[in-house]
């Protein structure tokens, strides 16, 4: 490639963005165009001193300062946060307009970019399309399902190069997030992991969030329109919860037990973002939301080299190298 195209990147400073940065800063033929809406944090700070990553603000709230972001790019790569609304106060269902709301505010930016050759979309599945009756909803992946069929019916020219990323269960969240976070119960040497959910229901793995929503993007873009109008799963692999309760066990030496409780303990313990997570739990019992489909293209299409994905344990064992389960 005699020329650089610039790939713009969303939520750039966290764990998908990040990811996806991390991996096309070092991809030749492209040049990374990070989006912030706060270009003054240290991690976009950081982002700018490497000199091979571009830094530039936009809003979520605001589709012409994400269009002018957009601008000369010949990829985006679009993700939403809707864990930060719920966690600022809004009940789920808020946070779920909030989510579609930006999710068509980037999806309207990237269709006005003249420029723009490939439209990269990272999603979920549905509950409440899979089971329209009403059985179950899971608003963290519904309204990102709702962009998905937006962007089809009322955007179709960017739906025609748009690739739909979906993305599992992060084994970062042992280390960082407090729900699915193993503790130590006081006297018993012993770390339980409190979950909503049957220990042997298996969960997608995204794997190494700093590494492999990278790879897909980066082979996905090299796949162009092969990857047009197509789903991915961004990982190789499905584990029961205990399974990983037991990885982590043996790899951190600690002794680990693997808690079911119901919905209704879970939701009194954890309030409105335990109950949204023994409803995916749930939702994941009741099927696999991942299953591969006719409108997937497969890891092999795209050429991704399993030996370069970092799977669930290589994930943990580096966590606890760096001493993040100490």
């Amino acid at each position: 490639m005699t020329y650089t195209n610039i790939i713009a990147v969303t939520g750039a400073t966290g764990s998908q963005g990040g990811g996806v940065v991390n991996v096309l800063r070092k991809t030749p033929g492209w040049r990374v165009r990070a989006i912030t809406r706060n270009p003054d944090s240290i991690a976009a700070k950081e982002l700018a001193a490497d000199g091979s990553v571009e830094v530039v603000r936009a809003d979520f709230d605001d589709e012409a300062s994400l269009a002018e972001a957009f601008e000369g790019a010949a990829a985006v790569f679009a993700v939403t946060n809707w864990w930060e609304s719920l966690f600022s106060g809004k009940s789920q269902w808020e946070a779920g307009e909030i989510e579609e709301r930006h999710g068509m505010n980037l999806a309207r930016a990237a269709a006005k970019t003249p420029s723009l050759e490939h439209y990269l979309w990272s999603t979920t599945p549905s509950a409440k399309r899979m089971f329209p009756d009403g059985l179950l909803e899971t608003p963290h992946m519904d309204y990102k399902a709702n962009v998905d069929a937006r962007i089809k019916a009322e955007l179709p020219g960017l739906a025609a190069k748009t690739t739909y990323l979906y993305f599992g269960y992060y084994p970062q969240n042992m280390a960082f997030f407090p729900l699915i976070k193993p503790i130590e119960y006081p006297g018993t040497e012993q770390y339980l992991q409190v979950l909503a959910t049957d220990p042997h229901a298996k969960v997608l793995l995204s794997g190494d969030m700093t590494v492999n929503p990278g790879i897909w993007v980066r082979q996905a873009l090299a796949a162009g329109p092969a990857a047009f109008g197509r789903y991915a799963n961004v990982a190789l692999e499905k584990w029961t919860f205990q399974q990983m309760m037991d990885k982590w066990s043996e790899i951190t030496g600690k002794r680990g037990t693997l808690v079911q409780v119901s919905e209704e303990v879970w939701t009194k313990l954890w309030g409105p973002a335990g109950q949204e997570l023994a409803w995916q739990f749930r939702f994941g019992q009741l099927c696999d939301p991942w299953a591969v489909r006719d409108d997937f293209i497969s890891p092999e299409e795209l050429g991704i080299n399993p030996k370069e994905v970092v799977g669930f344990e290589d994930t943990i064992r580096g966590l606890a190298s760096a001493g993040m389960f100490d």
